[in-house]
C-alpha cells in the first residue's frame, strides 16, 4: 500500500552522493532501448557474494530515498518520490527477475511547489493517466568489492527502456551468520525523451540523474518476484 492510500508500491532507492560524482563511464544511457556502458572487469568478490547470495531484502521506505535532478536555466531542479516500495536480491547472477520496484508518481515532491505541480501535469509525468512507475532488475554484476552494475527495465508513462545502475554496498549489519540489514546506493542517468517527455527541450536538459539510497532488511523467506 502507498502511504497516500493509493494501492501501488515502489522502490529501490537513491544515491546520497549525487550525479556529479557518478562514474558516467559505468552508467548506462537508455538510448533506443540499448545500453551504452563501458566494459566491466570482473573482480573476486567471493566474501560479499557468499554472505548475500540468494538473500532477498525488503526496502524500508521510511529510511530510504528516491530522487532525481535535472539541469535547467533557473538552476538544478530536484524532485523526490516519497511513496515507494519493493524488494531485491543481492546475488551475482540469476535467471529470474531479482528486483521489483514500484513508485507512486503522485507522491512526487519538488524543491518548489509550482515545479512539483508542473512535473505532475500532462506536460511531464502526467500522473493522472500514469499513476505509477516501475523498475524490474534482471541482473547484478559485481565488478569490484562492494561495487556492482544493476541492469534492468524502467517503465515511465508505459514506456519501457533498459537501464543500468551503478550500485555500491555502503553498510551491512551482521546478525548471526548473514547480513540482516544493508544499505546501498544506486545512480544512473536516463534521457527523458526516451520515455516520451519532450516538454521544454532543449532548454531544460534531456538528461535526468537518478539517485537512490536504500535501506533494506532481509526477508525471512525467499519468494518469487514475478
Amino acid at each position: 500500500m502507498f502511504k497516500s492510500g493509493i494501492s501501488l508500491g515502489a522502490a529501490l532507492t537513491i544515491i546520497s552522493w549525487g550525479a556529479a560524482h557518478a562514474d558516467v563511464s559505468r552508467i548506462a544511457y537508455a538510448v533506443d532501448g540499448e545500453l551504452g556502458y563501458g566494459r566491466v572487469q570482473q573482480h573476486n568478490v567471493a566474501r560479499v557474494d557468499l554472505v548475500l547470495n540468494e538473500s532477498l531484502y525488503e526496502i524500508q521506505p521510511d529510511t530510504s530515498r528516491m530522487a532525481f535532478r535535472v539541469d535547467s536555466p533557473i538552476g538544478d531542479v530536484w524532485g523526490e518520490f516519497e511513496d515507494f516500495e519493493g524488494s531485491f536480491a543481492m546475488r551475482s547472477s540469476i535467471d529470474d527477475d531479482m528486483a521489483a520496484i514500484e513508485i507512486n508518481a503522485e507522491s512526487l515532491d519538488a524543491n518548489a511547489g509550482f515545479i512539483g505541480m508542473l512535473l505532475k501535469s500532462e506536460r511531464f509525468f502526467d500522473v493522472e493517466n500514469f499513476p505509477s512507475m516501475r523498475f524490474v532488475g534482471t541482473s547484478l554484476e559485481w565488478y569490484k568489492d562492494r561495487h556492482a552494475i544493476l541492469k534492468g527495465h524502467l517503465t515511465i508513462k508505459n514506456i519501457t527502456r533498459q537501464v543500468a545502475f551503478y550500485v555500491e554496498l555502503i553498510d551491512a549489519s551482521v546478525g548471526n551468520e548473514d547480513f540482516q540489514r544493508i544499505s546501498v546506493t544506486a545512480t544512473t542517468t536516463i534521457r527523458r525523451s526516451e520515455f516520451g517527455i519532450h516538454t521544454m527541450l532543449p532548454v531544460v536538459s534531456d538528461n535526468v540523474n537518478l539517485f537512490l539510497s536504500i535501506d533494506a532488511v532481509k526477508k525471512p523467506h525467499s519468494i518469487s518476484m514475478r
